[in-house]
């Protein structure tokens, strides 16, 4: 994973709950695993989207 440096303000409050909530040593693992999390449920959701519509279903069960 590339890492570029950032000036950047951030929420501290969300911060502190973050790094408690995943136990993270520091408030740059805490950040990087929350974007990676999220990274993740963006490329899930567009591969869901990308594939909607594609699933055959046949049924079981006759009436």
């Amino acid at each position: 994973m590339p890492t570029v440096k950032k000036t950047i303000e951030l929420d501290q409050e969300a911060i502190n709950r973050i790094k408690a909530a995943l136990n993270a040593k520091t408030e740059k693992e805490a950040i990087n695993f929350a974007l990676r999390q999220f990274d993740t449920d963006i490329r899930l959701a567009e591969t869901a989207y990308r594939d909607a519509g594609s699933f055959e279903f046949e049924a079981a069960f006759e009436d």
